[in-house]
């Protein structure tokens, strides 16, 4: 017996197209279990058939509408065509994408009309997109797409190479526009700005991989009760102090406007603080490593001098909050910061 799967469009003007999608066969002989019906790679075939003369069908009929212009009624001129795939659960379709060049009745005369980025602004439908997201969510990405290839014909996929290009550019555009000079003074001056901001490093989980790094984590917070948080990568951020300059800027820092900085001391962090600030700066050290002697004592001078328990500094602070075990959690050790900037000098803890 021989089949063929036909398929027949009627545009708009009533006019009807037939193709043939698929077509095969056999003896009745060479009927068996496994030649009965379809088989898998014979419905990919028919799908993929399918959807390629339903797509380009559809989008020459919408790129046909778009061309006449809704004000004047005259068909605008093209500027050119370009190759365009669109990626969906029954295949790769190429498409020829037009491109419009304005009417002359046109209010934006230097807008290029492509109708096909209208209606494929992804180069995905919507299905393919939400079913690899699904499918990827619950197993590995590539273990998802292998599994979704064996029941839909998906066509070739993306290399991970181009991923990789594509993640690293945009990521490269985010960080130059953060770190982006403010071309405007802020909106709302503060009066006062405090950065609380730490450093750790993330290691590696499994032998093999032997690269750690260190993540700086800091939050940028306002008299007006608003805060911003901040992270960067030192190893891989090039403009990571004109990125939190930009985010001070965002909450009202002027060269006028003082800022507190917290940080356990170490060199990297404070520096990027100070580095960042456009105005004064005044830094409270927060905490001592466990492994230092520790003297749970009130202090009333500053860093540095007699009385302070932070003798022999190689850096002068501002204040110092030691480390003592007995005080609590995080609202005690916020009330003490909160005293010592209201003109206090009390104990800290771990």
């Amino acid at each position: 017996m021989q089949w063929r799967v036909m398929v027949e469009l009627t545009g708009a003007d009533g006019k009807a197209e037939v193709h043939e999608v698929q077509a095969g066969g056999g003896t009745p002989a060479a009927c068996s279990p496994e030649t009965l019906g379809l088989s898998l790679a014979e419905a990919k075939e028919a799908l993929t058939g399918l959807q390629h003369e339903l797509v380009q069908a559809q989008t020459e009929e919408y790129c046909q509408s778009r061309r006449r212009c809704p004000r004047c009624g005259a068909k605008r001129p093209l500027k050119d065509r370009r190759p365009r795939h669109l990626r969906s659960l029954f295949g790769v379709v190429e498409v020829h994408a037009p491109r419009f060049i304005p009417c002359r009745c046109s209010e934006i005369p230097h807008k290029i009309l492509s109708p096909v980025g209208e209606i494929m602004p992804d180069r995905c439908t919507p299905e393919y997109e939400r079913t690899v997201a699904k499918m990827g969510a619950l197993l590995p990405y590539r273990r998802a797409r292998t599994f979704l290839e064996d029941l839909f014909p998906l066509g070739e996929p993306l290399t991970v190479e181009t991923i990789r290009r594509r993640t690293l550019r945009v990521g490269a555009r985010l960080e130059c526009q953060a770190a982006a000079p403010p071309r405007s003074t802020p909106t709302a001056e503060a009066k006062a700005i405090t950065l609380s901001i730490d450093s750790g490093h993330v290691r590696s989980v499994r032998t093999y991989q032997i690269r750690s790094f260190e993540i700086i984590v800091a939050q940028a917070s306002n008299d007006k009760g608003r805060h911003i948080v901040f992270a960067s990568v030192p190893a891989e951020a090039d403009h990571e102090a004109q990125q939190l300059r930009r985010v001070l800027h965002d909450l009202g820092a002027t060269r006028t406007t003082p800022m507190t900085i917290l940080s356990d001391g170490a060199e990297g962090p404070r520096g990027l603080g100070q580095t960042a600030s456009v105005g004064p700066t005044f830094h409270v050290l927060d905490w001592f490593p466990a492994h230092r002697p520790i003297d749970p004592l009130c202090i009333d001078g500053p860093a540095g001098q007699p009385g302070s328990g932070y003798d022999g500094a190689e850096e002068s602070t501002d204040h110092a909050l030691h480390v003592a075990p007995p005080i609590g959690g995080p609202a005690e050790r916020s009330k003490i910061v909160g005293q010592m900037l209201g003109g206090k000098q009390l104990v800290g803890r771990l």
